[in-house]
């Protein structure tokens, strides 16, 4: 269980994102809404930038997703996976390999930029996050109901 009152920021995955920017759901609205009132504070990690980046440099309608995408990621606070996050990821990665559990290294990076940052991670990707170990991760449901947006 997360205790919002410890989590001094919520992370956004690639997936919120993503939502967000196509056709949001009312879910991410909500939290959307919420963090242009500011009852919520929201970041996301470099390794979701990137990944955001990735894909609007390969769409069919790249010109125009560029500029949308530097507006959108212009607005959030973006965290680094820095050493601290690195030395985490070395240490669960290595865990995970011994119980023959890998997951995708960009997963393994966004969960510990979260982890060394003190940050709950928000998205619908709980199967390879659910891995890591003290992770606080919440669905975007979970963060409307905890929230109250």
């Amino acid at each position: 269980m997360v205790y919002m009152e410890s989590v001094e920021r919520l992370c956004l995955d690639s997936d919120i994102l993503i939502d967000y920017m196509k056709k949001p759901s009312d879910t991410v609205k909500r939290i959307m809404n919420g963090v242009l009132e500011r009852k919520v504070s929201v970041c996301t990690t470099s390794v979701n930038t990137f990944e955001i980046w990735l894909g609007a440099h390969l769409a069919p309608k790249q010109m125009e997703l560029i500029d949308e995408t530097e507006d959108f990621l212009d607005q959030l606070e973006v965290v680094n996976f820095d050493y601290e996050a690195s030395v985490e990821a070395g240490r669960v990665m290595a865990n995970l390999r011994k119980k023959g559990q890998v997951i995708e290294i960009r997963d393994l990076f966004v969960g510990c930029v979260c982890k060394a940052n003190g940050m709950a991670l928000v998205t619908r990707n709980l199967k390879h996050y659910k891995r890591i170990h003290d992770l606080q991760i919440l669905t975007p449901e979970q963060t409307v109901r905890k929230l109250r947006l």
